[in-house]
């Protein structure tokens, strides 16, 4: 039943993803991929690796950009059961593959091309390899283990909560405590921490500007304030993209005694899983709210957990039965609308979707206004934009975003326009109706805006401006 689950939901994802466009991290990640390298502005180089593989496969199309998204994803749940089945029960590796296949965050990272199910999908692996490692006392598995670690850090540098995770599983767990003096799980280290080896060799080649990104996005760069609007966001972000019952199940389960007493190791093995990180991420989120699916891999690893204390507790009290008997098919609906409305129109709810509608309707308009008006090359005002207008143009021309000093993002290492186009004209294209004031410093002339709008099945999306840019004169090193 599980199998054929999840190649149901493969055959349907593979469909849907396939039905609607590109959101502007997807088109960027694919603009990497034409550009392979040891690491990037960032994040590491897996993305780029995997979407390069599958535009090998599939061409340029968006579903060779999706492929291995929907792969893993399917990937992900299979490892989630066969986990869940070893520490539990198969009837616990059942609902908790039930639960998330329901989860909306997951739903979601199933049909999008990001960082996410590469890296979830590693988190999980490695998770499963070390379960089966910490009664072994062979070098092999915990080398394995390290390995998985390790491809997971090139996706996202968080995998390295992994190595902290098992370490505190391991001295929380008087039978397996002895690993910590045995050199089987530091060679796991080892092994997981060389697969930063290029990461490093590139950061040391370019202003280690990685570290400086990290700092910026966990707001390490600030001084340290409680925000209590913050904190709230990031508990809506999270409520809305796990559902109130999971989340709320799961820290349910985390402080209800029955599980921890009927399975102690499975508990504290997952529990390890969850709280290093979880509570990094909240800890974070008194001063800065983050993103919402930073939290992803923990409460993955919390599911399993739910699933447990919810079936003995069904057992036991029918209102558990009743709370779950209302709480899954919702869950479930809600899910089935994320996986499905990509694809076809549903009344007040496309105005949610507005970031995967309109683009290839704005290139074409774009393109059509570059030839009416002898228009050279295309500025985007943001690298989403850029890709997206790289990526949906005839041919793939490459896009630029303004020329800047210092390092903006993955764009600041690739060739710009230089002084090779001096005297040729652009169209700058932006979701504000202003222009930088760089581009006013690089060409001769801007003309007035001019306003035109996304559209997705002939309705407007998202208004949009251009700017016909005349005179380039600037000189870039």
């Amino acid at each position: 039943m599980a199998l054929g689950l999840i190649a149901v939901l493969t055959v349907v994802r593979l469909w849907v993803c396939s039905q609607f466009e590109l959101i502007g991290d997807e088109a960027y990640y694919w603009r990497w991929s034409r550009h392979l390298d040891w690491c990037y502005y960032s994040k590491g180089p897996l993305v780029a690796w995997t979407i390069w593989l599958g535009t090998q496969i599939f061409g340029d199309t968006v579903l060779g950009i999706r492929f291995f998204s929907v792969g893993l994803g399917s990937g992900t749940l299979l490892l989630l059961y066969r986990l869940t089945r070893r520490v539990f029960s198969p009837r616990v590796a059942w609902w908790t593959l039930i639960m998330a296949a329901c989860t909306p965050l997951f739903v979601i990272g199933s049909l999008l091309m990001t960082i996410d199910p590469i890296f979830i999908f590693f988190w999980l692996a490695a998770a499963t390899s070390f379960w089966q490692a910490k009664d072994s006392d062979r070098v092999g598995p915990w080398v394995l283990t390290g390995a998985l670690v390790g491809i997971g850090m090139l996706a996202k540098y968080t995998n390295v909560a992994l190595l902290p995770s098992f370490a505190l599983f391991l001295a929380w767990t008087k039978p397996y405590r002895v690993h910590l003096r045995r050199p089987t799980f530091w060679l796991m280290c080892l092994a997981a921490l060389l697969f930063l080896t290029p990461v490093l060799w590139w950061n040391a080649r370019h202003e280690w500007i990685t570290l400086v990104h990290l700092q910026e996005r966990g707001a390490l760069d600030q001084a340290w304030r409680f925000s209590a609007s913050e904190f709230l966001e990031y508990l809506g972000a999270q409520v809305a993209v796990y559902t109130p019952f999971f989340l709320v199940g799961i820290l349910f389960s985390l402080i209800h005694g029955g599980v921890r007493r009927q399975a102690p190791v499975a508990y504290r093995f997952l529990a390890s899983l969850v709280l290093p990180l979880l509570g990094l991420y909240t800890l974070l989120a008194l001063n800065d709210a983050g993103e919402a699916n930073w939290t992803a891999p923990a409460i993955m690893s919390g599911l399993p957990l739910l699933a447990a204390a919810w079936l003995r507790l069904a057992d036991r009290h029918r209102g558990a039965r009743v709370v779950a008997a209302g709480a899954l098919p919702l869950a479930g609906l809600a899910a089935l609308l994320i996986l499905i409305a990509p694809a076809v129109r549903i009344p007040k709810v496309d105005g949610l979707l507005y970031r995967v509608r309109g683009w290839k309707d704005l290139a074409t308009q774009v393109e059509r206004i570059q030839k009416e008006e002898a228009l050279t090359f295309v500025i985007g005002g943001d690298y989403q934009c850029a890709s997206l207008m790289t990526f949906y143009r005839e041919g793939h021309p490459d896009a630029y975003i303004p020329h800047r000093p210092g390092i903006q993002n993955q764009y600041s290492f690739w060739p710009t326009y230089g002084p090779e186009r001096a005297g040729q004209d652009a169209i700058y294209l932006s979701r504000h109706d202003r222009v930088p004031d760089e581009l006013r410093t690089q060409f001769g002339q801007i003309e007035p805006a001019r306003k035109v709008w996304r559209h997705w099945k002939g309705r407007p999306v998202k208004p949009y401006y251009l700017f016909a840019c005349r005179g380039l004169h600037l000189t870039t090193e």
